[in-house]
């Protein structure tokens, strides 16, 4: 059953560099190393039970995946088989939030206490410099930006830094589903959700009757948007994707999700910054 549990894995991406540690009936969740993943990271998770029909879940801490895995399909069990193998599978899914859930708090705390003690960006910062922004709503530590990566309540979540080179660096354990980097503008405008925070500082300077956010990715943009519209049931929210294919593809989703408008740049290839700086030099 290991080397099916294993195969399953592999389909899904999820690939154990120890395949040993996949077994069943343990205590706790089991943590492992994924091929691919930074050296020294346990993103992946498994817990199975052999008892009765054996199943149990696997999935990535990294990618948000989460798969259930069954000794034997739906329709080979009986009824009695099928609800034991749901509540096994429920009372692990219910371990696994919970386990996110503290670890992501214990994250949360750690960024909140960093972010407050560090000071303002400076507008020297060569990622400010090299954007042509002017940092917002930004920390330095050293010579890396720090955002914080909130919700609507101004609580913070996560972190996010900028190093000068542009890299940026994700809290690994953080919380980022929904949450956004709050650039700034007015409270009492329309709501501009972009990407990136470059892109988000642009478009502040550009429109400054709005309000702007930064979603982190485009994968995240739809999730922000969501949580903004609970928030503001009746506000103007325009998504600002970048333009290329996933840019477009996840702000168009996002704005049919919840009413929203797109706004994306003229040129294939642009993000706001861009546009700024090319409006800039038109000038």
């Amino acid at each position: 059953m290991i080397r099916e549990i294993l195969d399953d894995m592999h389909a899904c991406g999820i690939i154990p560099t120890d395949p040993g540690k996949i077994v069943f009936d343990t205590a706790e969740m089991v943590r492992f190393h994924c091929a691919g993943d930074k050296k020294g990271t346990l993103n992946g998770y498994w817990r199975g039970f052999s008892d009765g029909v054996a199943a149990g879940v696997f999935g990535s801490w990294k990618t948000g995946q989460s798969h259930n895995w069954c000794a034997k399909s739906l329709t080979r069990m009986t009824d009695a088989e099928q609800a034991e193998v749901r509540r096994a599978i429920e009372a692990i899914q219910r371990q696994r939030a919970e386990e996110m859930a503290q670890a992501q708090g214990e994250v949360a705390q750690a960024a909140t206490e960093r972010f407050n003690a560090l000071h303002d960006a400076l507008p020297t910062h060569p990622y400010c410099q090299r954007k042509r922004i002017t940092p917002m709503n930004a920390k330095q530590d050293d010579d890396l930006l720090v955002l914080a990566i909130q919700d609507w309540s101004g609580n913070i979540h996560s972190l996010q830094t900028i190093a000068p080179n542009g890299r940026k660096m994700m809290l690994k354990g953080g919380a980022k589903k929904g949450f956004h980097i709050h650039i700034g503008g007015n409270p009492e405008g329309r709501l501009l959700v972009c990407e990136g925070y470059a892109t988000g500082c642009s478009l502040a300077k550009m429109d400054p009757g709005a309000e702007v956010v930064a979603a982190v990715d485009a994968y995240n943009i739809r999730s922000v948007a969501q949580a903004a519209r609970e928030r503001f049931p009746t506000r103007e929210i325009v998504l600002c994707g970048d333009h290329d294919p996933v840019g477009v593809r996840c702000a168009t989703a996002a704005a049919r999700a919840i009413g929203g408008k797109v706004l994306i740049p003229p040129t294939v290839g642009m993000d706001w910054n861009d546009y700024a700086l090319a409006l800039e030099a038109s000038r």
